[in-house]
């Protein structure tokens, strides 16, 4: 198979994909001009299926329909407590496999999550296409450095899926390495600490010039920005629960608006101190008006909240310098990766 070959990051919240020439990489946009693509899959009623920017649009109108965030899933056996505790959370319904795997029911019927992922892996493809006049046939896609080989096989099935030749499957922090490294002339000793929507990786690795070395690498593969948006969408419905009676974790739809919410309150707070979020029409009172709800929190509410989140990130860090034989005063540079490290805590704590 001839073309270019595309490097593709297939988060758990955004995915992004990418050509490189040796010298730099090049980030592809949309129509639109957008370069980053929601990971979400959205089951239209008539019958269409949406992926990126608009599926995500249908999370607040169709949440049961809507699936999102589910490469922290893909892989594992749909016993396991990281399902479960998913199952429990999602608006739209997960269900076991015959071979004891996880899939998704919606109004189209049943996918498995490799499905799920093929279907955003061949909406990046046709980003790449539209954008460089040509058919693209080959990928290199990142996965979390913690993916077993299931969770790994899983992933290349799903390019398979999608029409794409996964020459390899590459640890998100060794591709952030590699695009930190490429006009670095000194050796160093470096950190690629990665918070991202579902994940969260450290690796140690000795860099110099274009050769480097991992010397250890540790991860939670159940651990990132979801979590953070949970939490205050949890703390959202106790207020409105203490408010107005009206228990959002009751009615999915409800509450995916309040997650959707929280995402937008967290990204405002890492520029200001403090944000007021109105839902319209969140719910209807006893005598069928409806009410619209506003919550207000602070940038310290949001600290104190998801600080136990964090911390659990530096478990994983010190854990990894142990096997790296390595203190922290040793390492000469952090490279921070993932959307949840713009959290001015999280720097603040990195540093």
């Amino acid at each position: 198979m001839t073309g270019k070959v595309l490097g593709i990051d297939l988060g758990t919240t955004n995915s992004v994909v990418a050509i490189a020439n040796g010298r730099e990489a090049r980030v592809l946009a949309d129509s639109e001009g957008r370069r980053l693509i929601p990971s979400v899959v959205s089951f239209h009623p008539d019958g269409s299926i949406l992926v990126g920017h608009e599926a995500r649009e249908r999370r607040l109108v169709d949440a049961k329909n809507t699936v999102y965030s589910t490469k922290r899933l893909i892989g594992r056996p749909f016993s396991s407590s990281e399902v479960q505790k998913a199952k429990e959370r999602f608006a739209f319904d997960l269900e076991a496999t015959k071979v004891g795997g996880v899939q998704v029911r919606v109004r189209r019927g049943t996918f498995a999550l490799p499905e799920i992922s093929a279907m955003v892996l061949r909406h990046l493809r046709r980003v790449a296409e539209d954008s460089l006049g040509e058919p693209c046939g080959r990928a290199v896609v990142t996965v979390p450095a913690n993916f077993n080989e299931l969770q790994r096989s899983a992933t290349q099935a799903a390019g398979k899926v999608a029409g794409l030749d996964v020459l390899r499957i590459l640890n998100e922090p060794t591709a952030a390495t590699l695009a930190y490294g490429l006009s670095r002339e000194k050796a160093e000793k470096v950190a690629v600490y990665d918070l991202g929507g579902g994940t969260f990786d450290i690796t140690i690795l000795d860099l110099d010039k274009d050769v480097f070395e991992v010397v250890s690498t540790a991860g939670d593969t159940f651990l990132g920005g979801d979590d953070i948006d949970l939490a205050i969408a949890e703390k959202m419905a106790d207020a409105c629960l203490r408010q107005h009676r009206f228990d959002a974790r009751a009615d999915s739809q409800a509450f995916e608006r309040m997650r959707a919410a929280a995402e937008w309150a967290k990204c405002q707070l890492s520029g200001v101190k403090e944000v007021d979020v109105t839902l319209e029409e969140l719910f209807s009172d006893g005598s069928g008006k409806t009410v619209d709800y506003t919550f207000h929190i602070t940038r310290k509410e949001l600290e104190a909240l998801i600080h136990p989140l964090i911390a659990r990130t530096f478990d994983v860090v010190n854990d990894a310098l142990r096997a790296a034989g390595r203190r922290p005063k040793e390492v000469d540079s952090v490279v921070l990766v993932g959307g949840s490290t713009r959290i001015p805590m999280v720097r603040a704590m990195v540093d």
